[in-house]
């Protein structure tokens, strides 16, 4: 475990910085639509007219909560939420792209269309392939179940939707899906699962629920592999939830979550091979103090099974305190202490999005001043040069981030009336 070594670094270095820095802003930061950072935060220069594409074609209500997939040959694909398009409540819409600029038109995702489908996410092999996922409500459990839909490189769909999560119960509500995916096409899937035993929902004691994280991985042809299978004990993780994912070439995964304990947030993490053989115990990254909580941990890896997990720091005002990193060489060895990599008043607060180069780059996306930011961050440094990459005077959430060559990524994200009606989908190819 490396929770006590976060301890130590949190209050000998972050709180004295950051506490002043907080005081000088006169606050946490997160409110209002100046696009810049707080004072003390330089500036950065906005993107050249053009950079930003604007994805969705349908444009009425909300298209919201985009994920990106793609590959370092330029291929990508990014997909979302919309409300009513597939005539009932939210529907997963998509755009591919090659090297950043939109390829073909607009298209719909589920198949079964009642209710809402949402949380979507998405994975890309190295040849263009993809699937998306997502959880679709009253279409399994009444609580919600997971289906995916596999597409060849050219967008067309690669046999029917079909059901991920599992078939085991009516009364678990499954959730937050995520997913990667090795570059020859094999695919982890997990999400966060919860179910109140009938005993409790009688006595209506809902709060006494069950969580946990549970996975399932597939062959390149959509081939069911291992699982479902859950991947947390609910004895040391039971409250769960917000899992990540990432695999790298040789298919070893990594999963890290949240996980709500009465002393705080606990950053957890634990690694698998495709099979859904577990390669190390479950380890805490990161633990909340008496005086710093953590939260919303992001997750990237590169091929070489390098990888990094970044969270958030509050205190329990919810004053934002900084984004944390913390880099491992393999499951479980740490390379040093965890280091602040972006502070308040860098405009990166929160929901943070990443992705890890092969020359061990760390790419961080977030949203603070409701803009999106995007940094880098090499070694033990913490990021200097924040880019602003959303427009002024649009609120904008949500970035997520995939690297698609070898010194560029693409980031989209939602903004607000930007397209002229309520949220929609805006992203950039951006370069070091």
């Amino acid at each position: 475990m490396i929770g006590t070594p976060v301890l130590h670094l949190l209050r000998t270095a972050c709180i004295p910085l950051l506490c002043a820095t907080l005081l000088a802003c006169g606050g946490s930061g997160t409110s209002g639509d100046t696009g810049a950072p707080p004072d003390g935060g330089s500036v950065p220069t906005p993107p050249p007219p053009g950079a930003r594409k604007a994805l969705n074609s349908y444009t009425s209500d909300d298209q919201q909560r985009p994920v990106v997939a793609s590959n370092t040959r330029g291929d990508a694909v990014v997909a979302w939420e919309s409300m009513g398009q597939d005539g009932s409540h939210l529907g997963i819409f998509a755009q591919r792209l090659r090297n950043g600029q939109p390829e073909g038109a607009e298209f719909q995702v589920n198949q079964y269309t009642d209710s809402r489908q949402s949380f979507v996410t998405a994975a890309m092999d190295a040849q263009g392939g993809f699937v998306i996922a997502w959880r679709s409500s009253l279409q399994g459990s009444p609580g919600g179940t997971i289906f995916g839909q596999r597409f060849a490189a050219d967008g067309s769909r690669a046999g029917s939707e079909f059901r991920i999560g599992p078939n085991d119960s009516d009364r678990d509500s499954q959730s937050e899906p995520q997913m990667a995916m090795t570059p020859s096409g094999d695919f982890v899937v997990v999400w966060s699962n919860r179910e109140i035993s009938r005993l409790n929902e009688q006595l209506g004691q809902n709060q006494n629920e069950e969580r946990w994280l549970e996975a399932r991985t597939y062959f390149a042809d959509g081939t069911a592999r291992a699982g479902p299978k859950r991947i947390t004990e609910t004895s040391t993780d039971a409250g769960t939830r917000l899992p990540r994912v990432a695999v790298d070439a040789q298919g070893r995964i990594a999963f890290a979550w949240p996980n709500g304990t009465a002393n705080g947030t606990v950053v957890r993490a634990r690694h698998f091979d495709l099979d859904l053989n577990p390669l190390t115990p479950a380890y805490s990254v990161a633990s909340a103090t008496a005086a710093v909580d953590v939260d919303q941990p992001s997750l990237a890896i590169n091929d070489t099974g390098a990888f990094a997990i970044t969270w958030e720091t509050y205190t329990y005002g919810n004053r934002p305190l900084g984004l944390m990193t913390q880099r491992f060489s393999a499951p479980q060895a740490a390379q040093g202490e965890p280091i602040l990599i972006a502070s308040p008043d860098s405009g990166l607060i929160e929901r943070t999005s990443t992705a890890l180069g092969a020359d061990g780059t760390l790419w961080v996306a977030a949203h603070g001043q409701d803009q999106v930011w995007l940094t880098t961050q090499t070694g033990t440094s913490p990021s200097t040069a924040v880019r602003r990459l959303s427009t002024p005077g649009f609120a904008s959430l949500f970035p997520n981030i995939r690297l698609n060559g070898e010194n560029t990524a693409l980031v989209a994200w939602q903004s607000w009336m930007e397209d002229g009606d309520r949220r929609g989908i805006r992203a950039e190819q951006v370069s070091r």
